[in-house]
């Protein structure tokens, strides 16, 4: 039976479909489908200043889309209309084209949210579904109104180039509900023919602002900001983040340090000053304080260091316990990661006069143990019943004593509860010292830890991590909180490895991804170690000896016979990640050693990667882009924007060190990126115009980037980082695509006003901060200082600055150095930063109030393509003068050299002196000097206001 339909609904069979000029007949047979149609009105022009040409066809982006050949308005006599339509528009000319348009009516089941079972996860989904409920309102609004979810959404394509790299795709459902949709990077305007919208009227209504658009009206971000807007992880006073660490009965957070670098003994404190070992630490235990009826205060580490500080108060008393880890006998030439530690703990009682009963449990964690208390000399210990190791040594102090409690024996070990007792006098303070060792100690070398000194071993400790930090370059701003995890990103990278000797005698080195949680054998996370740690701390900070051997232990247990990285999940980024990594330090270094002891495995790699480029650019669909998997749970091989980012910059990189040693496959390296990156930009583009667009915080619509290409939408079905953390981002990032350019534009602003919870600046994984190098690339300062402080208030614990690998709503881990390395290397572009191999840029994003009257910026010693820079920057008391001191040591001197003085009051240029003489070449607006290659040594500018 056929239908002839001449209205709004059409039904539809696949078995017969005949095309009449005025209307659409259909055979129906055996089902039947419901059709739309709609007349949709598109017009350019309406804010350009400048007349711009254009080529459009407009076509169904989705199956079963039909579109009729557009009509057109107010067009010119040199315009031409037809199935691709030329014309010109703005500097007040619009020009409009109307098309009829019918579709299949969605019938398809819809995609279901990204489901992972875990106890804590809201809405079965730990981060998208924490996202939808409590992100701010219409950040939520627009993610559930973006068609994602639908299979067979109705998408309607507005293509602007033949090559269909410029242009953009609406979804059918989203106009209907809006009624129009105004797209400014475009400078089209899409409208319903039946119910036309005025633009200007349209205008008007838009209320709202976009994120970055905010930024650049506000002034300069702070910390206090950002610390108000993502709160304190693990708060003892309100628990009720489930996600949050519960280790060996710990709760909420967690502090990670050990008595040296790379030492197989580690110590974590929470909150409450608990201290148990690290996930992996060969000896267990468990060591609590029980002080009945006591509240939680405050905590904090000091001066940056590992040295942790924690408040209790009860009924009017104050317990002060300080706690740090040491060496029990400091010998360097002891096995490296075999040194004995011992965490020292010491309570200082004080306040209210009055009795003092603080009670402690400590439990052995080893199956079989059974421990007991004894005394031994003037000091308190718990052994080994059978062997007499000593677990634990206490002294109490004046007026102090100790009383024993219960103990209970059971299968994991056995646990003894004990309580300091006496009496504080008004106006005085009790001490007590506990020393725990890890591994346990023998009985005849009791007399290492009952010799101990608080005060000796704590200046030892301080010493120890004083002197690595003064072989590296030094950073020192007007702010303690920069200074101080400055100063702990150091030690937090040092703690995290273990260096061992396996079962066959030979030494080697672990470098789990952190040191609460995962596999912590071997270096199951190559990009983390070797970008975020080796590069981002170590390469950039001058510990170059440290980066190499690690390169070499990843090298060891990670490369497979064929060259390529391998690692957990085999994420597609571990190769091109390890050459870049490397690449980076050997410009930073100029070691060639190091890099030709490197080399003959990094060629190796090299060649994988480059056979995998030359795969994947033949044949006639031929994308030039690799397919591998992303990450942890998206396994699919597929193109990737992560990895393609990392093979454009790590051959490019590397290229560029293996120019630089002399080498001659550095052209054949960098060609082979520079076509990858040709590549990329098209194939992203071509996706990204297939992709609906989105709204933004402005009520404006803009493109959407993907983080896979050949997947044209939001995949809120995969889990968050698919399409954030490890998303496409990083293209602009690494430079694989134009910085500047739309598809990096758009990307930014869908980050900031939809993907980043409450528009706060940040993603899940703060590691990644992949939108603040884009920001330094792009030249926006502001933009970049909001994402330091953001990044530093959600990627760090407040007042212990302990890093984190998950912001919300999934499992909590603290001690990840790739969050430190990605914080620091955003530091260090702030104030130095390579734009290529030719150009430096000094204080290109130096927070305003850093210059403040008599406020100084000092960085000493600090690697740079160009060789070590140090480098001053201070205000004068008077405000109107700001003196800059560059010295760059011997070595490949920039081409130009650029260095931003960010007035505090954004007080215009004056006048500029270098070296004594006056100064032409500056930039008022750009608020820059420009100085370019000299061969003096030292460069002293001084700007007036």
């Amino acid at each position: 039976m056929c239908y002839k339909l001449l209205v709004k609904r059409i039904y539809f069979s696949l078995a017969v479909l005949i095309y009449l000029p005025t209307s659409i007949v259909f055979c129906a047979h055996n089902q039947q489908f419901d059709y739309d149609k709609a007349s949709v009105r598109v017009s350019f022009g309406h804010r350009a200043a400048q007349t711009i040409s254009y080529q459009l066809r407009i076509k169904g982006g989705s199956p079963g889309m039909e579109v009729s050949t557009p009509i057109g308005s107010k067009l010119e006599a040199n315009d031409k209309i037809a199935v691709v339509s030329e014309f010109s528009a703005g500097a007040g000319d619009i020009d409009e084209f109307t098309a009829e348009i019918s579709w299949p009516k969605p019938v398809a089941p819809l995609r279901a949210l990204a489901s992972h079972q875990y106890s804590y996860s809201p809405d079965k989904d730990a981060m998208w579904g924490y996202l939808l409920a409590n992100g701010s309102p219409g950040q939520v609004d627009r993610l559930k109104d973006d068609p994602w979810n639908k299979p067979d959404a109705p998408l309607l394509t507005f293509l602007l180039s033949e090559d269909g790299t410029r242009g953009f795709t609406i979804g059918i459902e989203q106009l209907l509900r809006h009624k129009e949709m105004w797209l400014p990077e475009h400078d089209a305007f899409v409208t319903l023919t039946e119910n036309p919208v005025d633009f200007k009227q349209h205008l008007f209504s838009l209320k709202g602002i976009r994120t970055l658009d905010k930024v650049k009206q506000e002034p300069d971000a702070s910390l206090s900001q950002f610390k108000k807007l993502w709160e304190d992880f693990g708060n003892p006073l309100v628990w009720d983040k489930p996600w949050e660490t519960t280790w060996m009965g710990s709760k909420g957070h967690l502090v990670v340090t050990a008595p040296a670098h790379g030492s197989l003994y580690k110590f974590t404190v929470d909150r409450w000053a608990k201290v148990r070992p690290d996930f992996a630490s060969p000896h267990k235990f468990a060591q609590n304080i029980l002080w009945q009826g006591s509240q939680w205060k405050s905590q904090r580490i000091k001066d940056g260091l590992p040295i942790v500080v924690t408040t209790l108060e009860n009924n009017g008393q104050l317990c002060q316990i300080e706690q740090f880890a040491a060496q029990i006998t400091p010998d360097m030439s002891a096995q490296r990661g075999e040194v004995d530690g011992v965490m020292v703990s010491k309570l200082t009682l004080s306040g209210k006069s009055g009795p003092v009963n603080v009670g402690f449990s400590f439990r052995s964690e080893t199956r079989n143990t059974q421990l007991e208390v004894k005394q031994i000399g003037s000091q308190w210990a718990i052994s080994e019943i059978g062997s007499g190791n000593i677990w634990l040594m206490m002294e109490t102090g004046k007026d102090v004593s100790l009383a024993t409690g219960t103990t209970t024996v059971g299968e994991k070990g056995t646990e003894i509860n004990f309580s300091l007792v006496g009496n504080l006098p008004a106006g005085h303070t009790r001490e007590m010292l506990i020393k725990l060792p890890s591994p346990a100690i023998p009985a005849a070398n009791v007399e290492k830890i009952a010799g101990l000194n608080f005060n000796t071993a704590q200046k030892a400790t301080i010493h120890y991590w004083e002197n690595w930090l003064s072989q590296g370059a030094l950073f020192q701003v007007p702010e303690e909180a920069v200074n101080n995890l400055f100063r702990a990103n150091l030690w937090h990278a040092l703690i995290l490895p273990r260096h061992r000797t396996d079962e066959k005698g030979d030494t080697r080195i672990d470098l789990p991804y952190a040191n609460t949680a995962y596999g912590q054998l071997n270096a199951d996370w190559p990009i983390n170690q070797g970008v975020y740690v080796d590069y981002m701390i170590y390469g950039l900070r001058g510990h170059w000896q440290v980066a190499e051997e690690e390169f070499a232990a990843m090298f060891h247990s990670q490369q497979q016979n064929d060259g390529r990285i391998g690692g957990y999940a085999n994420w597609g980024v571990y190769s091109p990640g390890h050459l870049y990594a490397i690449a980076q330090n050997y410009l930073l270094s100029q070691d060639k050693a190091s890099f030709e002891r490197l080399l003959p495995q990094s060629m190796k790699t090299l060649d994988w990667c480059l056979d995998q480029v030359a795969k994947v650019g033949t044949g006639k669909e031929a994308t030039g882009l690799i397919r591998a998997p992303l990450n942890d749970l998206t396994h699919e091989e597929r193109e990737w924007a992560f990895p393609q980012a990392y093979f454009v910059a790590g051959l490019d990189l590397f290229g560029r060190a293996l120019a630089r040693y002399g080498h001659t496959r550095a052209e054949e390296v960098r060609k082979s990126a520079k076509k990858m990156k040709g590549d990329l930009e098209r194939t992203f583009a071509r996706s990204s115009v297939k992709a609906p667009v989105v709204q933004l915080a402005d009520g404006t619509w803009s493109h959407y980037v993907p983080s896979d290409a050949m997947t044209s939408r939001r995949l809120l079905d995969e889990w968050y980082p698919t399409d954030v953390d490890c998303g496409p981002l990083h293209m602009a990032r690494l430079g694989a695509i134009d910085p500047k350019g739309w598809l990096t534009t758009a990307m930014l602003h869908d980050h900031e006003d939809n993907l980043f919870l409450k528009n706060q600046g940040a993603a899940n994984e703060p590691i990644y901060v992949q939108q603040a190098s884009a920001y330094l690339l792009r030249d926006e300062p502001e933009a970049a200082i909001r994402s330091f402080y953001s990044l530093m208030a959600c990627g760090f614990s407040h007042q212990q600055l302990s890093p984190l690998e998950h912001r919300w709503a999934w499992g909590q881990y603290y001690g990840p150095p790739s969050t430190d390395g990605a914080w620091f290397e955003l530091y260090r572009k702030m104030l130095i930063h390579e734009l290529d191999d030719k150009t430096l840029v000094l204080g290109q994003a130096i927070p305003r109030p850093w210059l403040e009257k008599d406020k100084r910026i000092e960085v000493t010693g600090a690697p740079t393509y160009f060789g070590k820079l140090s480098f001053s920057m201070e205000s004068k008391r008077s405000g109107n003068e700001i003196k800059a001191t560059v010295a760059l040591s011997d070595g490949q001197k920039p081409e130009d050299m650029f260095v931003r003085f960010r007035h505090p009051q954004k007080k215009k240029i004056r006048s500029v002196w270098v070296n004594g003489t006056p100064w032409k070449d500056f930039d008022i607006a750009k608020e820059w000097v420009h100085l370019p290659k000299s061969g003096l040594e030292k460069q002293v500018i001084i700007v007036k206001y």
